[in-house]
Protein backbone atom coordinates (compact mmCIF):
# COMPACT_ATOMS: atom_id res chain seq x y z
CA UNK A 1 0.00 0.00 0.00
CA UNK A 2 1.42 3.76 -1.12
CA UNK A 3 0.63 5.76 2.02
CA UNK A 4 1.39 10.12 2.01
CA UNK A 5 1.25 11.32 5.42
CA UNK A 6 1.05 15.07 5.41
CA UNK A 7 1.87 17.06 8.13
CA UNK A 8 1.72 20.89 8.58
CA UNK A 9 5.80 21.03 9.93
CA UNK A 10 8.13 18.13 10.41
CA UNK A 11 11.26 19.47 11.97
CA UNK A 12 14.10 17.36 14.30
CA UNK A 13 14.85 20.44 15.88
CA UNK A 14 11.52 21.17 16.67
CA UNK A 15 9.46 18.48 17.78
CA UNK A 16 5.71 17.83 19.19
CA UNK A 17 3.21 15.18 19.94
CA UNK A 18 1.72 15.02 16.21
CA UNK A 19 4.97 15.17 14.39
CA UNK A 20 5.84 11.46 16.44
CA UNK A 21 3.11 10.16 16.06
CA UNK A 22 3.43 10.58 12.20
CA UNK A 23 6.93 9.91 12.71
CA UNK A 24 6.67 6.03 14.65
CA UNK A 25 3.38 5.49 12.75
CA UNK A 26 4.95 6.23 9.51
CA UNK A 27 8.22 3.55 10.49
CA UNK A 28 6.50 1.19 11.87
CA UNK A 29 4.38 1.23 8.79
CA UNK A 30 7.81 0.97 6.40
CA UNK A 31 8.68 -2.21 8.35
CA UNK A 32 5.49 -4.36 7.88
CA UNK A 33 6.16 -3.56 3.98
CA UNK A 34 4.25 -0.66 2.98
CA UNK A 35 5.36 2.36 0.29
CA UNK A 36 5.11 5.29 2.83
CA UNK A 37 6.32 9.22 1.99
CA UNK A 38 6.14 11.83 4.14
CA UNK A 39 4.75 15.34 2.75
CA UNK A 40 5.12 19.13 5.03
CA UNK A 41 5.68 22.48 4.81
CA UNK A 42 9.20 23.64 5.03
CA UNK A 43 8.70 25.54 7.90
CA UNK A 44 11.40 25.21 10.27
CA UNK A 45 13.61 22.98 8.15
CA UNK A 46 14.40 24.42 4.67
CA UNK A 47 15.38 21.14 3.15
CA UNK A 48 13.04 20.43 0.83
CA UNK A 49 14.04 16.94 0.32
CA UNK A 50 15.83 14.42 2.29
CA UNK A 51 15.90 10.51 3.57
CA UNK A 52 15.52 9.91 7.19
CA UNK A 53 15.16 6.30 8.91
CA UNK A 54 14.41 5.25 5.48
CA UNK A 55 11.70 7.62 5.02
CA UNK A 56 11.93 10.24 2.17
CA UNK A 57 10.31 13.41 3.38
CA UNK A 58 9.19 16.20 0.93
CA UNK A 59 8.87 20.02 2.27
CA UNK A 60 7.06 22.87 0.30
CA UNK A 61 7.10 26.52 0.78
CA UNK A 62 4.02 27.64 3.26
CA UNK A 63 2.38 30.95 2.56
CA UNK A 64 0.62 32.96 4.92
CA UNK A 65 -2.17 34.61 3.50
CA UNK A 66 -2.24 37.74 5.43
CA UNK A 67 -1.08 41.21 4.76
CA UNK A 68 1.43 42.79 6.03
CA UNK A 69 3.02 39.62 6.97
CA UNK A 70 6.70 40.92 8.41
CA UNK A 71 9.40 38.62 8.89
CA UNK A 72 8.42 38.10 12.77
CA UNK A 73 5.01 37.12 12.30
CA UNK A 74 6.04 34.47 9.66
CA UNK A 75 8.67 33.06 12.38
CA UNK A 76 5.99 33.06 14.69
CA UNK A 77 3.27 31.11 12.47
CA UNK A 78 5.96 28.71 11.73
CA UNK A 79 5.90 27.38 14.98
CA UNK A 80 2.39 27.25 16.08
CA UNK A 81 -0.38 28.00 13.57
CA UNK A 82 -0.84 30.01 10.49
CA UNK A 83 -3.31 28.04 7.87
CA UNK A 84 -0.81 28.16 5.02
CA UNK A 85 -1.29 27.98 1.47
CA UNK A 86 0.98 24.98 0.30
CA UNK A 87 1.46 25.38 -3.60
CA UNK A 88 3.60 22.41 -4.74
CA UNK A 89 2.23 20.14 -2.17
CA UNK A 90 -0.97 18.85 -4.67
CA UNK A 91 0.86 18.40 -7.98
CA UNK A 92 3.65 16.38 -5.43
CA UNK A 93 0.87 14.15 -4.22
CA UNK A 94 -1.07 13.99 -8.37
CA UNK A 95 2.53 12.58 -9.40
CA UNK A 96 3.14 10.11 -6.67
CA UNK A 97 -0.56 8.62 -6.79
CA UNK A 98 -0.85 7.28 -3.03
CA UNK A 99 -3.64 4.58 -2.45
CA UNK A 100 -4.13 6.68 0.92
CA UNK A 101 -3.36 10.19 2.05
CA UNK A 102 -3.41 10.67 5.43
CA UNK A 103 -3.81 14.40 6.44
CA UNK A 104 -2.55 15.52 9.98
CA UNK A 105 -3.43 18.90 9.80
CA UNK A 106 -6.38 20.80 9.76
CA UNK A 107 -7.76 24.02 7.48
CA UNK A 108 -6.33 24.95 3.47
CA UNK A 109 -4.15 21.84 4.16
CA UNK A 110 -7.17 19.92 4.62
CA UNK A 111 -9.04 21.13 1.98
CA UNK A 112 -6.00 20.16 -0.38
CA UNK A 113 -5.78 16.92 0.72
CA UNK A 114 -9.63 16.31 -0.01
CA UNK A 115 -9.37 18.04 -3.35
CA UNK A 116 -6.38 16.13 -4.37
CA UNK A 117 -7.73 12.94 -3.10
CA UNK A 118 -10.61 13.07 -4.88
CA UNK A 119 -8.83 13.84 -8.05
CA UNK A 120 -6.69 10.59 -7.76
CA UNK A 121 -8.84 8.10 -6.58
CA UNK A 122 -7.46 7.87 -3.06
CA UNK A 123 -8.75 7.07 -0.02
CA UNK A 124 -8.97 10.17 1.82
CA UNK A 125 -8.39 10.11 5.98
CA UNK A 126 -7.59 12.49 8.61
CA UNK A 127 -6.12 12.21 11.90
CA UNK A 128 -7.41 15.01 15.25
CA UNK A 129 -4.36 15.18 16.95
CA UNK A 130 -4.93 18.74 18.33
CA UNK A 131 -8.14 18.42 21.07
CA UNK A 132 -10.29 20.42 19.21
CA UNK A 133 -12.92 19.27 21.07
CA UNK A 134 -12.06 21.31 24.01
CA UNK A 135 -9.56 23.99 23.34
CA UNK A 136 -10.71 26.86 25.56
CA UNK A 137 -11.65 30.09 24.47
CA UNK A 138 -8.50 32.27 25.89
CA UNK A 139 -6.26 29.75 24.12
CA UNK A 140 -8.22 29.63 20.60
CA UNK A 141 -7.56 33.51 20.60
CA UNK A 142 -4.15 33.28 21.50
CA UNK A 143 -3.73 31.03 18.43
CA UNK A 144 -5.12 34.09 16.21
CA UNK A 145 -3.32 36.61 17.81
CA UNK A 146 -0.32 37.34 15.38
CA UNK A 147 -2.75 37.60 12.79
CA UNK A 148 -5.26 39.83 14.61
CA UNK A 149 -5.69 43.26 12.64
CA UNK A 150 -4.08 41.79 9.01
CA UNK A 151 -5.74 41.87 5.84
CA UNK A 152 -7.22 38.48 5.40
CA UNK A 153 -6.37 38.10 1.72
CA UNK A 154 -6.54 34.13 2.06
CA UNK A 155 -10.38 34.46 2.24
CA UNK A 156 -11.02 36.07 -1.41
CA UNK A 157 -9.39 32.41 -2.89
CA UNK A 158 -10.38 30.13 -0.77
CA UNK A 159 -13.96 31.94 -1.63
CA UNK A 160 -12.73 31.93 -5.46
CA UNK A 161 -11.56 28.12 -5.51
CA UNK A 162 -15.05 27.27 -3.74
CA UNK A 163 -13.44 25.85 -1.07
CA UNK A 164 -15.99 24.68 1.79
CA UNK A 165 -14.13 23.52 4.83
CA UNK A 166 -16.41 20.66 5.53
CA UNK A 167 -12.78 19.39 8.39
CA UNK A 168 -13.40 16.52 8.77
CA UNK A 169 -16.88 15.50 7.99
CA UNK A 170 -15.61 15.18 3.95
CA UNK A 171 -12.63 12.40 4.75
CA UNK A 172 -13.36 9.08 4.09
CA UNK A 173 -11.86 8.47 7.69
CA UNK A 174 -11.33 10.14 10.60
CA UNK A 175 -8.67 9.04 13.16
CA UNK A 176 -9.01 10.29 17.29
CA UNK A 177 -6.61 10.47 19.24
CA UNK A 178 -8.59 12.07 21.75
CA UNK A 179 -11.89 10.40 23.68
CA UNK A 180 -13.57 13.64 23.32
CA UNK A 181 -12.83 13.92 19.86
CA UNK A 182 -13.89 10.10 19.17
CA UNK A 183 -17.35 11.08 21.01
CA UNK A 184 -17.84 13.90 19.16
CA UNK A 185 -17.39 12.34 15.59
CA UNK A 186 -18.49 8.59 15.87
CA UNK A 187 -22.74 9.28 15.92
CA UNK A 188 -21.81 11.81 13.05
CA UNK A 189 -19.53 9.78 10.69
CA UNK A 190 -19.87 6.36 9.46
CA UNK A 191 -15.99 5.94 9.75
CA UNK A 192 -14.22 7.21 12.85
CA UNK A 193 -11.89 5.55 14.71
CA UNK A 194 -9.96 6.01 18.51
CA UNK A 195 -6.60 5.08 18.03
CA UNK A 196 -4.45 6.08 20.96
CA UNK A 197 -0.60 6.89 20.79
CA UNK A 198 2.30 4.82 21.26
CA UNK A 199 6.11 4.30 22.58
CA UNK A 200 8.82 2.64 21.99
CA UNK A 201 9.15 0.80 25.46
CA UNK A 202 12.74 -0.42 25.04
CA UNK A 203 14.02 3.09 24.19
CA UNK A 204 13.45 3.63 28.27
CA UNK A 205 14.53 0.51 29.66
CA UNK A 206 17.80 1.29 31.03
CA UNK A 207 16.02 4.09 33.08
CA UNK A 208 16.44 3.54 36.58
CA UNK A 209 14.17 3.35 39.74
CA UNK A 210 13.32 6.93 41.69
CA UNK A 211 13.29 7.41 45.21
CA UNK A 212 11.32 9.98 46.00
CA UNK A 213 13.56 13.38 44.63
CA UNK A 214 12.19 16.60 43.77
CA UNK A 215 13.70 16.95 40.56
CA UNK A 216 10.33 17.97 38.38
CA UNK A 217 10.31 17.42 34.55
CA UNK A 218 8.03 18.20 32.25
CA UNK A 219 8.39 17.23 28.43
CA UNK A 220 5.68 19.38 26.38
CA UNK A 221 6.22 22.55 24.29
CA UNK A 222 6.55 25.81 25.74
CA UNK A 223 2.98 27.01 25.03
CA UNK A 224 -0.05 28.33 27.44
CA UNK A 225 -2.15 24.80 27.21
CA UNK A 226 0.83 23.05 28.31
CA UNK A 227 0.14 25.30 31.92
CA UNK A 228 3.91 25.48 33.16
CA UNK A 229 3.22 28.80 35.09
CA UNK A 230 1.61 25.98 37.69
CA UNK A 231 5.54 24.55 38.14
CA UNK A 232 7.01 27.51 37.95
CA UNK A 233 4.91 29.20 40.65
CA UNK A 234 4.80 25.76 42.71
CA UNK A 235 8.72 26.21 43.07
CA UNK A 236 7.90 29.01 44.94
CA UNK A 237 6.21 26.59 47.53
CA UNK A 238 8.21 23.75 47.26
CA UNK A 239 12.24 25.10 48.13
CA UNK A 240 13.98 22.29 47.86
CA UNK A 241 12.29 20.85 44.34
CA UNK A 242 13.83 22.10 40.41
CA UNK A 243 11.85 22.25 37.43
CA UNK A 244 13.17 21.08 33.96
CA UNK A 245 10.46 21.99 31.38
CA UNK A 246 11.68 20.15 28.19
CA UNK A 247 10.26 21.19 24.22
CA UNK A 248 10.36 23.65 21.60
CA UNK A 249 9.40 27.41 22.33
CA UNK A 250 5.83 27.32 19.91
CA UNK A 251 4.72 30.72 22.29
CA UNK A 252 7.76 33.05 22.50
CA UNK A 253 5.57 35.54 24.33
CA UNK A 254 4.62 32.30 27.15
CA UNK A 255 8.26 31.57 27.69
CA UNK A 256 9.11 35.07 28.77
CA UNK A 257 6.13 35.50 31.16
CA UNK A 258 7.41 32.00 32.52
CA UNK A 259 10.89 33.62 33.24
CA UNK A 260 9.73 36.64 34.32
CA UNK A 261 7.33 35.44 36.62
CA UNK A 262 10.67 33.07 37.85
CA UNK A 263 12.41 35.90 38.38
CA UNK A 264 9.62 37.46 40.65
CA UNK A 265 9.30 34.49 42.83
CA UNK A 266 13.01 34.35 43.32
CA UNK A 267 13.42 31.15 41.70
CA UNK A 268 14.82 31.55 38.79
CA UNK A 269 17.59 29.64 39.48
CA UNK A 270 15.80 26.60 40.07
CA UNK A 271 14.23 26.82 37.01
CA UNK A 272 15.75 25.25 33.86
CA UNK A 273 14.87 24.87 30.22
CA UNK A 274 16.37 22.15 27.49
CA UNK A 275 15.28 23.57 24.41
CA UNK A 276 14.14 21.05 21.70
CA UNK A 277 15.22 17.33 21.28
CA UNK A 278 15.43 15.13 19.01
CA UNK A 279 12.58 12.21 19.19
CA UNK A 280 14.05 8.72 20.63
CA UNK A 281 17.73 11.17 21.22
CA UNK A 282 19.94 10.14 24.29
CA UNK A 283 19.17 13.21 25.15
CA UNK A 284 15.56 13.12 25.34
CA UNK A 285 16.01 9.71 27.44
CA UNK A 286 18.96 11.19 29.94
CA UNK A 287 16.06 13.86 30.45
CA UNK A 288 13.96 11.13 32.30
CA UNK A 289 16.38 8.95 33.59
CA UNK A 290 17.65 12.69 35.64
CA UNK A 291 14.20 13.27 36.83
CA UNK A 292 12.29 12.18 39.89
CA UNK A 293 8.97 12.75 39.13
CA UNK A 294 7.26 14.07 36.03
CA UNK A 295 4.31 16.71 35.80
CA UNK A 296 1.98 17.53 32.97
CA UNK A 297 0.00 20.10 33.93
CA UNK A 298 -2.39 20.86 30.83
CA UNK A 299 -4.90 22.97 30.59
CA UNK A 300 -6.26 20.63 27.85
CA UNK A 301 -5.33 17.59 26.66
CA UNK A 302 -6.52 15.00 23.43
CA UNK A 303 -3.90 11.87 24.84
CA UNK A 304 -0.54 12.81 26.61
CA UNK A 305 2.08 10.83 24.30
CA UNK A 306 4.62 11.85 26.90
CA UNK A 307 3.14 10.22 29.78
CA UNK A 308 3.44 7.09 27.98
CA UNK A 309 7.30 7.87 27.37
CA UNK A 310 7.38 8.87 31.07
CA UNK A 311 5.52 5.92 31.91
CA UNK A 312 8.05 3.92 30.39
CA UNK A 313 11.42 5.25 32.23
CA UNK A 314 9.67 3.94 35.24
CA UNK A 315 9.18 7.82 36.46
CA UNK A 316 6.23 8.45 39.07
CA UNK A 317 3.57 10.96 37.03
CA UNK A 318 1.19 13.83 37.86
CA UNK A 319 -1.04 15.17 35.59
CA UNK A 320 -4.26 17.26 34.96
CA UNK A 321 -7.26 15.41 35.40
CA UNK A 322 -8.56 16.67 31.70
CA UNK A 323 -9.92 15.30 28.68
CA UNK A 324 -8.31 12.36 27.10
CA UNK A 325 -5.21 12.99 29.54
CA UNK A 326 -7.50 12.00 32.58
CA UNK A 327 -8.83 9.21 30.59
CA UNK A 328 -5.56 7.57 29.99
CA UNK A 329 -4.21 8.03 33.53
CA UNK A 330 -7.49 6.81 34.63
CA UNK A 331 -7.27 3.89 32.73
CA UNK A 332 -4.32 3.21 34.78
CA UNK A 333 -4.58 4.61 38.39
CA UNK A 334 -2.13 2.98 39.99
CA UNK A 335 0.65 4.55 37.54
CA UNK A 336 -0.53 8.43 38.11
CA UNK A 337 -1.70 10.68 40.39
CA UNK A 338 -4.22 12.84 39.30
CA UNK A 339 -5.14 16.86 40.22
CA UNK A 340 -8.05 18.79 39.14
CA UNK A 341 -6.70 21.48 36.00
CA UNK A 342 -5.48 25.07 37.61
CA UNK A 343 -5.63 23.79 40.89
CA UNK A 344 -2.57 25.17 43.01
CA UNK A 345 -3.14 23.11 46.34
CA UNK A 346 -4.39 19.93 44.29
CA UNK A 347 -1.09 19.79 42.31
CA UNK A 348 1.03 20.10 46.21
CA UNK A 349 -0.94 17.18 47.22
CA UNK A 350 -0.31 15.15 44.47
CA UNK A 351 3.42 15.89 44.00
CA UNK A 352 3.51 14.88 47.78
CA UNK A 353 1.84 11.22 47.03
CA UNK A 354 4.02 11.10 44.31
CA UNK A 355 7.00 11.75 46.00
CA UNK A 356 6.12 9.04 49.13
CA UNK A 357 5.42 5.86 46.88
CA UNK A 358 7.58 6.51 43.81
CA UNK A 359 8.75 2.97 43.28
CA UNK A 360 4.99 1.51 43.25
CA UNK A 361 4.23 4.34 40.73
CA UNK A 362 6.65 3.61 38.47
CA UNK A 363 6.66 0.08 38.23
CA UNK A 364 2.87 -0.02 37.63
CA UNK A 365 3.73 2.78 34.65
CA UNK A 366 6.19 0.76 33.11
CA UNK A 367 3.60 -2.21 32.71
CA UNK A 368 1.05 0.47 31.62
CA UNK A 369 3.56 1.37 28.73
CA UNK A 370 3.51 -1.78 28.09
CA UNK A 371 0.15 -1.95 26.13
CA UNK A 372 0.82 0.85 23.87
CA UNK A 373 3.06 -0.53 20.91
CA UNK A 374 3.94 1.30 18.00
CA UNK A 375 3.38 -1.92 16.00
CA UNK A 376 0.06 -2.87 17.09
CA UNK A 377 -1.44 0.53 16.39
CA UNK A 378 0.02 0.62 13.22
CA UNK A 379 -1.65 -2.70 12.26
CA UNK A 380 -4.79 -1.26 13.38
CA UNK A 381 -4.75 2.05 11.41
CA UNK A 382 -3.86 -0.06 8.12
CA UNK A 383 -7.02 -2.23 8.80
CA UNK A 384 -8.80 1.12 9.19
CA UNK A 385 -7.38 2.08 5.64
CA UNK A 386 -8.62 -1.58 4.37
CA UNK A 387 -12.16 -1.02 5.53
CA UNK A 388 -12.69 2.61 3.26
CA UNK A 389 -13.99 3.37 -0.07
CA UNK A 390 -12.28 6.26 -1.72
Amino acid sequence: MKIAHVIRRLSFNDWGGTEQVVWNIAKAQVRAGHDVRLFATSALAPAPHETVDGLEIFRFKPIYPWWPMPAKIVAELDLKGGNPFVPGLGKALCRWRPDVIHCHAMARIAELCLRTGAKIGAKRVVSLHGGGANVPTVEARSLKAPTRGRLPWGKMVDYAMGWTRRIPEDFDGIVCVGVDEYERYKTRHGHAMFLPNGVDTGLFSGCGERHGGERIVCVARIDRQKNQMMLVEALARHPRATVRLVGPVTQPDYKEELVRRARELGVEERLSFAGALKPASPELVAEYANADVFVLPSRHEPFGIVVLEAWAAGLPVVASDIGGLGRLCAAHPAAAVTFPPGDASALDAALEKAKSCPEALGRAGRQAASQYDWTRLSQELVDFYGSLRP
